[in-house]
């Protein structure tokens, strides 16, 4: 008699797959939520567009045009332009897209890092990793175009991965990639080494990460080598750095700044910047507990970062680019305070937090504080671009531009969206003025002059300055306003050369 052979019934999908489609698709559902392909060029993500378009030509960073971050973020969107114009693309939108997508990425990273700490606890990682989509504005901006500090933000937790799988060396050059792209980035690095130190084999694992980041570093410098831009490079990014850090002024911790930032750019999120700042008091207690015993090391990582961040924005906070990348630790340190929350509960009633409905109500509760798809952030709101603002809008202005300018050559300050929507003869490597420019121009010209942008002018000579509303001139510079109107709230300031500084009559007022 034959035994019969009973098909084996086909595996069931796991519930730890459908947790991660689910987190993938509504991370997706969120950032693509934020597109806006009518998004004006704002922030300095405006010179890094710029910058991009010029690489692509063939640019060399700090060489062909003034940077005083470290510019991989330039570099890195160079390339996508180059393939974008190679493929018959827009590069703009590619740029975008790309960057939108880098922000999703380091979302999906970090529920990824979550889920390997939580050892299984699905609902854990959940609430560890919601929160960054809580603060609309680390979509927000990228839509704008490149970002500097986005990098460096998901290299940082790409690299505490890769350190909880104990690939040394892979999470040398991912976290590599950080200090390349701003010069704070290195606390990733030391959150590698200092990790590293913890493994089981810690000099094997010190030596592959730190020649990973030496590696990279080197290509970094030798890339400037070849293109004769070693020093010139060395002295933006640490010299002028220094004259950045002035322009922030004022008293020595920046909590004011901070605070009006943070109202103006996470409105209604109050109750997740609090879970934030209990969250950086928490994070020790995680440190010690044996419960991430295994995961210590990753999470040594993204402490020294994210601590790292948060006391460098304490003394040279500034702008948009840093409530960003301050917002990625708030996000992180909100993470721990719910996550917390969570496993508390589970220890006081572990029975309970067992079965599915009180799982379920955890995450949904979340999500309502978190209101990731159906809130939207504030429009992006700059000096120069005031919300509302739109991409046609500065095409507009553009294209005004470009009939007055012609083949003149032409001296940009601020608005180099200009140079991207319309090709025009820009003569000078200085496409914007302020302390750390100002540093760099003197250095360059051994002077000693108090006004360091009428000798910009007088060396340069161009037909016509373009000028964000903001910068004002000295009466001595022989232009005259030219009056381009405006578009929607757009403006700008444009001045064309007169036969001598008499001839300019009174100081140039804004244009429009």
């Amino acid at each position: 008699m034959e035994s019969e052979t009973r098909a084996a019934p086909p595996p069931a999908v796991s519930p730890h797959s459908l947790s991660f489609v689910a987190a993938l698709l509504l991370i997706w559902l969120h950032f693509a939520g934020l597109y806006d392909a009518e998004q004006s060029l704002a922030t300095d993500s405006r010179y890094y567009t710029h910058f991009a378009f010029e690489i692509a030509e063939g640019a060399v960073p700090h060489r062909d045009f003034f940077g005083n971050k470290t510019q991989f973020t330039a570099l890195w969107a160079g390339f996508q332009v180059a393939v974008a114009q190679g493929l018959g693309w827009d590069g703009l939108t590619v740029l975008r897209v790309v960057s939108l997508a880098t922000a999703a990425l380091g979302a999906l990273l970090l529920f990824a890092f979550h889920r390997r700490l939580q050892t299984g606890d699905e609902v854990a990682a959940w609430l560890g990793f919601l929160p960054i989509l809580g603060f609309g504005y680390i979509g927000a901006l990228p839509v704008t175009g490149p970002v500097p500090k986005l990098l460096m933000a998901v290299a940082a937790t790409g690299a505490a991965l890769l350190v909880a799988r104990r690939r040394w060396f892979a999470a040398g050059l991912v976290s590599a990639i950080a200090p390349i792209d701003w010069q704070i980035g290195l606390f990733a690095c030391l959150g590698v080494f200092v990790a590293a130190l913890l493994d089981a084999r810690p000099r094997r694992a010190l030596a592959q990460s730190v020649s990973a980041v030496a590696l990279v570093g080197l290509a970094f410098l030798l890339y400037f080598a070849v293109h004769g831009a070693l020093e010139v490079m060395l002295a933006q990014t640490v010299g002028a750095s220094f004259a950045r850090g002035a322009e922030a002024g004022g008293p020595l911790f920046k909590f004011a700044g901070i605070r009006t930032r943070l109202a103006m750019n996470a409105p209604g999120e109050g109750a997740l910047l609090f879970c934030g700042l209990v969250g950086s008091i928490l994070l020790p207690f995680w440190l010690r507990a044996q419960r991430f015993a295994a995961g210590r090391p990753a999470l040594v990582v993204l402490a020294i970062y994210h601590y790292g961040v948060v006391a460098f924005s304490l003394i040279d906070f500034q702008g948009s680019g840093d409530t960003m990348l301050l917002l990625h630790s708030f996000a992180f340190f909100a993470g721990i305070t719910l996550a917390s929350g969570w496993l508390l509960l589970a220890a006081v009633r572990p029975g309970w937090v067992s079965t599915t409905p009180p799982r379920l109500a955890a995450v949904l509760l979340v999500l309502l504080l978190v209101r990731p798809v159906v809130r939207m952030p504030p429009p992006i709101d700059t000096p120069d671009a005031p919300a509302g603002v739109t991409l046609e809008d500065q095409r507009t202005i553009a294209k005004r531009l470009r009939a007055v300018v012609g083949d003149e050559t032409l001296l940009v300050l601020g608005p180099t969206e200009m140079l991207v929507l319309e090709p025009l003869n820009h003569v000078t490597l200085f496409h914007f003025w302020n302390d750390a420019t100002r540093y760099e121009f003197a250095r360059t010209r051994e002077s000693r002059g108090e006004d360091l942008l009428s000798e910009l002018v007088d060396e340069v000579k161009p037909a016509y300055i373009v000028a964000n509303r903001l910068l004002s001139f000295s009466q001595a510079i022989p232009y005259r306003g030219v009056d381009l109107g405006s578009s929607g709230r757009y403006s700008l300031r444009l001045f064309e050369r007169v036969g001598d500084a008499a001839d300019a009559g009174e100081t140039p007022g804004p244009a429009g």
